[in-house]
């Protein structure tokens, strides 16, 4: 495994990586016996837990994380990325999955395109994406760096820990055209980024910081400064 991914592997399995995986969790743990997609399904580890009670298909380019993948539950794998998407059928899925991957690609909504085309009608899309505003407090209040704080501000590329270059973009613009709207919206990571990770090992910590950050992921102001957002997007 490259470096890169061994340092994101040990991010996930920090406290404060499963804690953001915790909360997602709470978003998806209503999902029964639907037909999903998990598209950039990394380690496999939503695929995992919607696979419990789901049939689950993921589709994730890296062999490296398909190696490492987590297979609690029996779920499909496949290796590739938009090649694979425009291969399979129309409304092949209820629900498609697609986690902190778009800030990657060069051109989301061709992504976007193709999970409109493969969702049923009435299905949706969970889309989990970096949030501008809470990657910039997040970057001045955590890694003390206001100078790369203000490159954002110009929307220029920013290196994340593992995954190299990524670029924010706007969810409106990206379904622009498409037969899907923003169904709701929740913040991830509202406030634990923000705090020293020396605060995150201390027993119950984790559970505490669950409960606070679902007790406000609903409501704005908070989830308008998180650093991450969830959003349903559902085809009319």
């Amino acid at each position: 495994m490259t470096a890169n991914l061994q340092a994101y592997k040990a991010h996930l399995q920090a406290p404060w990586g499963k804690l953001q995986y915790d909360i997602v969790f709470a978003f998806l743990e209503s999902l029964k016996g639907q037909k999903i997609l998990d598209f950039g399904s990394g380690f496999g580890i939503v695929a995992d837990f919607l696979a419990e009670k789901n049939q689950v298909t993921a589709i994730e380019p890296n062999s490296e994380m398909i190696a490492e993948r987590k297979q609690d539950f029996s779920y499909e794998q496949l290796q590739g990325s938009l090649d694979l998407l425009q291969n399979l059928p129309d409304q092949s899925f209820d629900i498609i999955i697609c986690h902190n991957v778009l800030e990657y690609v060069s051109d989301p909504a061709l992504y976007l395109t193709e999970f409109s085309r493969l969702l049923k009608k009435d299905g949706k899309i969970s889309l989990v994406k970096h949030h501008e505003v809470g990657r910039i407090m997040h970057t001045v209040v955590f890694e003390n760096d206001p100078e790369k704080a203000q490159h954002f501000l110009e929307g220029q590329e920013y290196q994340t820990h593992s995954m190299g270059a990524a670029k924010v973009y706007q969810v409106q613009e990206v379904i622009s055209g498409l037969p899907l709207e923003v169904q709701d919206y929740q913040g991830i990571r509202i406030f634990y980024g923000l705090q020293s990770n020396d605060y995150k090992t201390a027993p119950g910590w984790a559970e505490k910081m669950l409960e606070m950050e679902l007790a406000v992921c609903n409501q704005s102001p908070y989830r308008d400064i998180a650093a991450f957002q969830h959003v349903w997007l559902v085809k009319s």
